[in-house]
């Protein structure tokens, strides 16, 4: 069950393409990257955050599934799942393009300390706490 559900809206730039117009399948990770980061944002807790704590969370487990090609000049829409916070960051993803469903993918992201060069079994507490006052925001709404 994800907590919260939002929409990336997004464009193929031409430069995504190989020389026949279609997406290089390793973009869509990029697009997937857009929208964690605008996730981030509506948390108020920017990638910029996460370095000033001292702290990274990279990716430990990503899966994908292409089921439909996007191409150049396409509008598409990732609507990106939040579906775990305290322990990892857990993302789903699926991109849709004219009413099509192209790609679906879900990533696993974890606390890695900086000072201590350590992976962490819990998400930051500045993290979590971000998430959840964003989250008692919303449903209070």
């Amino acid at each position: 069950m994800s907590l919260f559900t939002f929409s990336s809206k997004q464009k193929v730039p031409f430069f995504d393409c190989d020389p026949m117009g279609v997406v290089w399948h390793g973009n869509y990770l990029k697009y997937m990257e857009v929208a964690r980061g605008e996730f981030l944002q509506m948390i108020d807790f920017s990638y910029r955050s996460i370095h000033e704590i001292n702290y990274a969370f990279p990716i430990v487990e990503i899966k994908t599934k292409y089921t439909n090609p996007l191409k150049v000049d396409d509008d598409f829409e990732v609507i990106t799942t939040l579906d775990e916070y305290e322990n990892r960051l857990v993302h789903g993803f699926k991109i849709i393009s004219n009413s099509r469903v192209c790609f679906k993918s879900v990533s696993v992201q974890v606390a890695f300390n900086n000072e201590t060069k350590s992976m962490e079994f819990i998400m930051p507490e500045a993290f979590r706490s971000a998430v959840e006052s964003f989250l008692g925001k919303i449903s209070n709404v």
